[in-house]
């Protein structure tokens, strides 16, 4: 989750909308976490994939609106900027 969270910012910039982070369990049991722009991508990713679902079909987590920021950039973080960052979210 905190992995995705580094992402999240990046996916709404690239798609200029407010993207979530939805939980998928595979049918072992294990857990991973997508971003995605919303519900459509969703259920088209869990059409393809069969042994995946999601049980709450919401995001976890979502910055809520898009907000454009000025002069932003994509690009690795530093350790001092992840640090601030996460603790900032």
């Amino acid at each position: 989750m905190e992995i995705a969270k580094l992402y999240l910012r990046t996916a709404d910039y690239t798609t200029k909308s407010a993207c979530g982070i939805y939980e998928i369990e595979n049918n072992k049991g294990r857990l991973s976490y997508k971003i995605f722009p919303g519900n459509d991508e969703l259920n088209l990713f869990l059409k393809k994939n069969k042994d995946k679902k999601c049980r709450q079909m919401m995001p976890v987590f979502s910055a809520g609106k898009y907000k454009e920021y000025p002069h932003t950039e994509v690009r690795k973080l530093t350790p001092d900027e992840i640090k601030q960052y996460m603790s900032e979210r």
